[in-house]
This record gives C-alpha cells, structure tokens and sequence, in this order.
C-alpha cells in the first residue's frame, strides 16, 4: 500500500469517527422543552417567554395552532411580543408586518405587499419560527429554527412519563404544577436526584430529622449516556420508609425529564414525572405530576382537588428549596471549576456524581445557553421575601390562580359591603327604640363581624398566592437529643 492510499484511510477513518462522534455527541437545540401549561397561555395575544435564553413569542394562529418565534421583527428588531394577533396572524405593532407560525412574512403594509411579493418572500423577511407541539397538557418547544428543525423535530417525540397521562393510574387526570425558580437548571436536577436531603432540609413539611437513615444507591450498569441519561436504585432514606420496605428507581432521560419509581412492599407504586426547564441563567422552570397504583386512602380525593385550591395550599416544601439553591448557585459559580468543589463521599451521592459526568462529560459542561451565556451569568442575587415571592415563580403565569385571586377579591368586596349594611342596620334599629341593644341589634352586630372575619380569611388566603413564609425553615422544632437534655442549659432531673 502506497503512502498515499495509508493517508486515504487514515483521513476517512478519522472522518468516520468525528461523524459518529457528532452524532453521539448531545445538542442541546435538538430536543423538545416545556415550555408552559396549555391552559395558562393566552389565546388572544402574544406573549413573551424564554427558553435556553433565547426570547420568544407564543401566539395561537387562526388556524388555532400553537405558534413560537424569536421575539424580534424582521424588519427592525422590534418585540414581536408587542405585537397583536391580526388576520390570523402575528402582527408586529411597529409596522404592522404580520407572520404566520412558520415565520413567513405574509404582509408588509408599508410597501403595500403580500406574501407572494418578492419583498414578502425575500429570506431577511421571515421570522426566526420554532416548531411547536403540545404533549400532557403542556407546550414544546423545539429551540432551533429552519427547515431541517422541522424535519427533524418532526422525527424524534418530546421525552415523557407515560404514566403521568395513563387513566390506569390515579392522579392522571390531574394538571403538571409548575413554578418558575431562580436558581440554575443544574442545580434543580440535582436537588431532585437528591433524596438524602428531604428529612433535613424539608423537617417539618415532608420529612423529619431523627427519622433520617443512611440510603444505599448505586448506579445501574455503571452507565451514563448522552442520549439515555443513567438510572439508579437505592432504598429508603427513613426509617419509616424501610420499614414499608421501600425501593425506588430513579431515571435521568435527557434533557429535562426526571422518572422516580416509589415501589412498597405492600403492592403500592407511586411515579413522580419531574421536568425541569432551562430558562436563562439563574432561572429554571419546573412541571410537577404524582401518579399512583394502589394508593393509601383519600389520595384520589386529593387529585381532584380543583388545581386553584391546591397551588394554594402547597409551596412550604418548595420554599425551602429555593432559599438552598438560590445562595448555592452564586457561591457554586464563584470557582471556574464549579461542581469539582463537591465532597461526593457517600452512597447517596451517586446519582448528583453521575448527573455531573453526564453533564461535563457528554453535554458539554453547560447548559447550551444562546447568546454566548454561561450559567456564571447570573441576575443580581434576591432577597429572601423576593425570592419567596409566589407572585413571581407562579401566580403571575397561572390562569387558575390569578382567577381565583379576582373571585376572592370580589366576595371580599361584597363582604365589606354586607358588613357595613348589618352595622348601620344596628344602629338604625337602636335609635329607633331609643333603648339599650336589642337581641336584633346584637344579632346584626355579630352577623357583621363574623362576615369581618371571613374577610380577613379572604385575605390570607389571597396572600398566599402573592408571597411564601418568610419562616421556612423553622416549621417543626428540632427534635430533643440526649446532648440537649443532658447539656448544662438544660440539667436533667436529679
């Protein structure tokens, strides 16, 4: 064989393995994101949101299809989210240019164009579109742009937990809850792979301290793939939780989807489907749904409590989290290295370790942010009461709640209205016998503040969907130790 033929096969052999090195390799613009329940996009107008840092625009067409762009104009830049829906159409409110879901310009009023025109047709004047589906209830994102993401999207389906939509499963019929996070996606992936830290951190709202116990994990088949993601099994992280002879799976499928398998011995099965959404740096959001075969009893009842009441009533858990993972973000982000500052030395570390070589070693050490981004470009740091801030990561983007906020503002109203009836009523009925207070004036009087009362319940209740607990770890008092009763603060009894 001549020198040249040996350098043919080297240079196509070298070829084949950068070919199939490319195709194994993870890109994160080739995959489907949630972006946003269904029920809560508003059908009338554009609105803004964003993905991978990349700002977007979500309308419904007048076909009534889903339609997302790059929430810039063509023509000068101008937000697109600005805009209205016209003829069917987005319309940009700058110049009126108008775009169907696929971003072809098909009107420019300026030069009195259509979309047959060369001007309409011309490749400058279309809008970066982004194909679109809507997959349990909630909106796919597919970030990239051009008739091959059309293709290719096309060919590959949204990674989802099937159970989550199976009517053979209780709570299938219950909406994701989502909330928006400030903290990174990676950080969020590991709190969730993490169960170890539920008695500790979540004393008092899921778990407790003295009933922590040391959880043995390993990872199945020591694998961890671009594509696949990894799986790991471990059992219970409680004494209560072995003794119902817990064991759980838990499956990272990239890039956002999150399987956890609770299995009991006593035929039980629950699965938590867990999505987590990469926004922009330092912004994360998340879509959450529990499912269950032969549950204990009343957790059917639960899953059809109405999705406003439920929002309401929960967050504490969550709280927690966010305090945690938004001052760990800043101080991760501060050393190059990142995660190589992690202390990884038990069992229940594994599977945030294996979430580490997947990312740094099969996804490019980062989050495939546009615009040049990097998870270390981080918003200013919150406070404690905006962090908390249910308004902000929730309510706001919710249609349920913000409905429920208005119905309640308006029996308050009227509230106020019945009370300050029932007090001048009491005093008319007094001047009119001109005598001490009558049973009927006493009647009025505490028919009127009790109506108070339910006001000033009202208006808690309303709160809760504005701000969190600004107590969110002190829920539960520690737990006695035999340090603490035999400590010189507190003598025990003689």
């Amino acid at each position: 064989m001549d020198s040249t033929a040996g350098h043919a096969i080297k240079q196509s052999t070298h070829e084949q393995a950068e070919k199939m090195q490319t195709q194994e390799a993870f890109v994160w613009t080739k995959h489907w994101y949630p972006l946003s329940l269904e029920a809560d996009l508003d059908t009338q107008s554009p609105t803004p949101h964003t993905l991978l840092n990349i700002d977007m625009v979500i309308w419904k067409d007048g076909e009534r299809k889903w339609g997302a762009c790059e929430d810039r104009c063509p023509h000068r830049l101008a937000p697109l989210s600005e805009g209205r829906i016209q003829n069917g159409n987005l319309a940009c409110n700058y110049h009126g240019w108008e775009f169907d879901r696929k971003g072809a310009c098909l009107a420019n009023p300026q030069s009195g164009m259509l979309a047959s025109d060369p001007i309409c047709k011309a490749d400058k004047a279309k809008a970066r579109a982004f194909p679109v589906q809507v997959a349990q209830g909630m909106l796919w994102i597919w970030p990239e742009s051009g008739p091959h993401a059309w293709l290719e999207s096309a060919m590959q389906a949204p990674v989802l937990v099937p159970e989550a939509a199976d009517p053979n499963w209780t709570g299938s019929d219950a909406v994701p809850v989502f909330s928006t996070w400030r903290a990174n996606w990676d950080l969020w992936m590991e709190n969730t792979m993490d169960p170890s830290h539920v008695n500790w951190l979540h004393d008092g709202t899921a778990g407790k301290w003295e009933d922590a116990y040391p959880m043995k994990m390993r990872l199945l088949d020591n694998a961890v793939d671009a594509h696949k993601g990894f799986t790991v099994q471990h059992d219970g992280y409680s004494k209560t939780q072995n003794e119902a002879g817990l064991k759980v799976t838990r499956q990272y499928l990239p890039p956002c989807t999150n399987r956890y398998v609770y299995e009991y011995s006593n035929g039980r099965v629950d699965i938590f489907a867990i999505y987590f959404t990469p926004i922009s740096p330092g912004v994360t959001r998340s879509f959450f749904k529990f499912v269950s075969q032969n549950p204990p009893k009343g957790f059917a009842l639960i899953s059809k409590v109405p999705q406003w009441l439920f929002h309401n009533l929960s967050g504490s858990m969550s709280d927690q989290d966010a305090v945690m993972l938004h001052t760990q973000d800043y101080a991760l982000r501060e050393d190059p290295k990142h995660w190589r500052g992690y202390y990884l030395p038990s069992q229940a570390d594994r599977a945030v370790a294996a979430f580490r070589v997947w990312l740094h070693e099969k996804a490019g050490g980062d989050v495939g942010w546009a615009k040049g981004a990097t998870s270390a470009d981080l918003p200013p740091k919150l406070s404690r009461d905006q962090l908390l801030s249910r308004w902000d990561r929730h309510t706001k983007d919710c249609a349920s709640c913000k409905q429920a906020m208005a119905t309640v503002d308006k029996i308050r109203t009227g509230l106020t209205i019945a009370s300050a009836a029932l007090l001048i009523l009491a005093l008319f009925t007094t001047a009119q016998y001109r005598s001490a207070i009558t049973d009927s004036t006493l009647i009025e009087l505490g028919l009127g503040a009790s109506l108070l009362v339910v006001r000033e319940a009202l208006r808690k209740f309303n709160q809760n969907y504005i701000a969190g607990s600004g107590n969110v770890y002190n829920l539960r008092k520690k737990p006695a130790t035999k340090t603490d009763i035999d400590s010189p603060a507190n003598p025990g009894v003689m």
